[in-house]
């Protein structure tokens, strides 16, 4: 895909470039990738370093000779690996980008220490070198085991560069990573948590020491896994305790002793060592058991509380799923916003794709919470109030941070709010989900700041166009022999018939018979350039109950709600957004408008949104004023979502992928 080409083309068919399919049924393990990539690196470094003449272009009908560069590669985070030979995103080795090592650093927030620093391609060319001219496999393993790089087709042109070039894609990432775990792990907004009991919080909290950090070195991954069990054990709640029931208490500490005399002894010793307490033995010398470690480990437990003073919140009830549904049925959207199951957190919906999550990311779901835990929400107690406000808040940091992501203009304060809430939102993470734990996805998407200060907005490095692509190859019709060629010669026939048809050169009879073919395959409603009834004279107009303005479909009320709703400008004059219900669409002889009977403003009552700038929603009156007002197309920003708050409120979300700052306006 080219990005000199406009945001609006760049991924039609025509203009992408398809170089091959790799065959199935299984994917290329190991270095096999490389093979694949070889024709394709062939030509990039043939065309950066020579040039390739074209005979004519667009500008220069003489021809011209042209360059040819990757700007970037764009996978998700395994595919990602394997392209560039590096080690996996599960490894110590998780990021490409900076200094970071090891899985216990994946929750770091210090963004501004030296670690976060770029790595060295220079350093990881050497690494990579090193690799493909090691003599035995032997070696080669040995070197991928110290530098985790390996050589990869991608380091032959002399730019490359991974730390910049290969960005993190924000839709595996963000979307289906961690708006994903968020929603349905965290929060457990699904059918099934709601029969679900509660996790027991422990009963109070104790700094261990990271055992990845200060392991010994005869310890395997599942020796450390034994001391962070035995964590979880000497931390845990007696359950069921009310006051100070002491046989309650002895049972529970019973089965604490057996069940840590089912652990190593060299666990327990780690454990011991690392509280600093030893086992009470009457003479000093006399050979240590297993049973002194388990001793002194409960003879320290003893000594903390039994109980916690936590409550820990029932987030996930039948109403708050109830709740989900109601809101996602009524609410009233435009036919471009991407549908999204009605019976939301149910096992039979299946797997939500990246554009659901983003449609409940940025509309559906903050909606829901908002109404449900914001400011003026009611609860039993002021502690519940308390707990589900600053959950919500720790949602909507990431919910801010998706919203920024997905914006089709990128400035560099949007880009610092995007990191700040990122921050924020992994900080807090395990503080609110104790259970929660810190993954390579986490850690990656700090790392989006740095690919939005060198290609800006994600529309242009993401993978949904190619993910389309994937399912159009998918529905292609073939022969089940030659698989892979079929698909690819269908798909570049296709799209060298549609360049064709696009040409000035294309004859007259041929467009005829494109224009008849678009008009029964994808019929289009009028434009503003077109009007099949033109008005007679300057005192006639022309209705029309829906009409195409720049690639957006308007509508009247009373043919398609959600489509007649619309944020715009007041006379044009750029300063205050307030959304309005188009009436009418009319056309005149000089040109076409919209008459619209605007939401009245909102009196003495709180806005829940006014706490979360960076998120397009308000609070509105559901009440319209009497009069109805002309608004030409052009002072439109575009549709908005509505949901009936109350009897006498709506919560507006915008749906513009543009950021305009929304001026609250609230009347006491």
């Amino acid at each position: 895909m080219c990005l000199n080409l406009p945001l609006d083309i760049q991924y039609k068919p025509e203009n992408m470039y398809l170089a091959g399919i790799i065959p199935g049924p299984l994917e290329p393990s190991g270095d096999q990738l490389n093979y694949f990539l070889d024709p394709v690196v062939n030509n990039l470094v043939e065309s950066w370093e020579c040039g390739i003449r074209f005979s004519c272009t667009a500008l220069q009908v003489h021809g011209r000779v042209t360059r040819s560069t990757i700007a970037c590669l764009v996978c998700d985070l395994p595919a990602a690996r394997k392209a560039t030979q590096l080690a996996g995103p599960t490894s110590h080795f998780y990021c490409t980008a900076c200094h970071c090592l090891h899985r216990s650093t994946c929750g770091r927030t210090d963004v501004h220490s030296a670690d976060w620093g770029l790595q060295d391609k220079n350093e990881m060319r050497r690494f990579a070198e090193l690799w493909k001219n090691a003599g035995t496999s032997a070696e080669c393993n040995k070197l991928f085991a110290s530098h985790r790089v390996q050589w990869s087709m991608l380091w032959r042109p002399p730019y490359w560069d991974p730390s910049c070039q290969l960005v993190v894609d924000t839709m595996h990432c963000l979307l289906e990573g961690l708006a994903h775990n968020h929603f349905h792990k965290f929060l457990g907004l699904t059918a099934d948590s709601v029969q679900q009991k509660t996790d027991a919080l422990p009963a109070f909290h104790h700094p261990f020491p990271n055992v990845d950090l200060n392991k010994p070195e005869s310890f395997c991954e599942k020796d450390i896994k034994t001391i962070k069990s035995i964590h979880n054990l000497l931390t845990a709640a007696v359950p069921d305790l009310e006051g100070n029931d002491t046989q309650l208490i002895k049972t529970h500490m019973a089965k604490l002793e057996r069940r840590l005399s089912s652990k190593m002894v060299a666990c327990l010793q780690f454990m011991s060592v690392e509280l600093g307490i030893g086992p009470n033995i009457a003479h000093p010398g006399k050979k240590i058991y297993k049973a002194h470690w388990v001793r002194s480990l409960i003879d320290w437990r003893q000594t903390k509380p039994f109980t916690t003073k936590l409550s820990k919140l029932h987030i996930t009830t039948s109403e708050v799923m109830q709740h989900i549904v109601d809101v996602i049925r009524t609410t009233d959207t435009s036919s471009s916003l991407r549908s999204v199951p009605y019976n939301f957190g149910e096992a039979k919906t299946g797997t939500l794709k990246a554009d659901e999550w983003h449609t409940l990311t940025t509309v559906y779901l903050p909606i829901v919470l908002v109404s449900l835990w914001g400011k003026g929400s009611q609860h039993h107690t002021s502690e519940v109030a308390a707990n589900h406000r600053t959950i919500l808040d720790h949602t909507m940091s990431l919910v801010s941070a998706v919203h920024i992501a997905c914006l089709q203009f990128m400035t560099t304060a949007q880009a610092q709010a995007y990191r700040k809430y990122i921050v924020v939102w992994i900080q807090d993470l395990q503080i609110l989900h104790p259970h929660a734990p810190h993954c390579t996805n986490g850690h990656m998407v700090l790392h989006v700041w740095d690919y939005l200060q060198l290609f800006r907005p994600m529309w242009s490095w993401w993978c949904f166009p190619y993910e389309c692509l994937i399912g159009q190859l998918q529905h292609l019709p073939i022969n089940h022999i030659l698989q892979e060629s079929t698909l690819l010669s269908s798909y570049i026939k296709a799209a060298k018939l549609k360049y064709w048809l696009n040409r000035p050169s294309c004859p007259p009879v041929f467009m005829d018979v494109k224009s008849l073919f678009d008009r029964f395959v994808s019929p289009t409603d009028a434009t503003l350039e077109d009007s099949p009834i033109p008005p007679a004279n300057e005192n006639q107009a022309v209705l029309h109950a829906r009409i195409i303005y720049k690639g957006s479909v308007y509508a009247c009320e009373s043919t398609h709600v959600g489509n007649s709703l619309i944020l715009y400008y007041p006379d044009g004059v750029m300063h205050m957004q307030i959304p309005g219900i188009i009436k009418y669409i009319f056309r005149t002889k000089h040109g076409v408008g919209f008459t619209v009977r605007h939401h009245l403003l909102l009196h003495s009552y709180p806005d829940p949104f006014c706490h979360y700038p960076h998120f397009p929603a308000q609070l509105h009156s559901s009440v319209l004023a009497d009069h109805l007002e002309v608004v030409m197309p052009e002072w439109v920003v575009l549709h908005f979502a509505q949901w009936n708050f109350s009897s006498q409120h709506i919560i507006a979300v915008s749906l513009c992928r543009v950021h305009i700052p929304l001026t609250r306006v609230t009347i006491v």
